[in-house]
């Protein structure tokens, strides 16, 4: 899937906003929600919904501030890529094969369920997006490696949006 042809822009499957919850706007605001034609747009457009997030609070958040500073150069040169937007565990089904030379148990993927985030992403959103929540407790994130290029510094300034944005 992630092999599909590039659109030349990020968003929606049939070219609306960003269908994830980091580009909501009650205002409809197409400056946070998208389509964006520019990786740079997608990233101001999380700095955005961060700061909204907190206005919405009366609040004022320094983490929002260094966003808005740092988002859009940090995460440069990532091209649309056809993501499924919600890649973790819960939503893969395996099945497990039997060889019947060697009666060796083998496992392959079935099906992915919940598409509904899917969309045109930068090439860095799966593995970013499930960076965040890897828990660290047994071998989910080696195979994530074995499906997805590791992106570490993508994972880690994700890590940062996480953090301001799911409180």
């Amino acid at each position: 899937m992630r092999a599909l042809p590039s659109p030349g822009f990020y968003g929606s499957v049939n070219q609306g906003p960003v269908p994830h919850r980091y580009f909501f706007s009650r205002e409809k605001d197409p400056t946070i929600t998208g389509p964006f034609q520019t990786e740079e747009e997608f990233g101001k457009a999380i700095a955005l919904r961060s700061k909204a997030t907190w206005s919405e609070s009366n609040s004022h958040s320094f983490l929002s501030d260094y966003l808005a500073r740092h988002l859009p150069s940090a995460l440069l040169n990532h091209p649309p890529t056809f993501t499924h937007g919600d890649l973790y565990r819960e939503n893969v089904l395996v099945r497990k094969i039997v060889n019947s030379a060697t009666s060796e148990e083998e496992y392959e993927v079935a099906a992915l369920l919940d598409w509904e985030t899917a969309g045109w992403y930068p090439s860095y959103w799966e593995y970013a997006h499930i960076f965040p929540l890897l828990q660290w407790i047994d071998d989910w994130p080696a195979y994530i490696e074995k499906i997805l290029d590791p992106l570490p510094l993508e994972g880690a300034m994700m890590r940062v949006v996480f953090s301001d944005l799911e409180f």
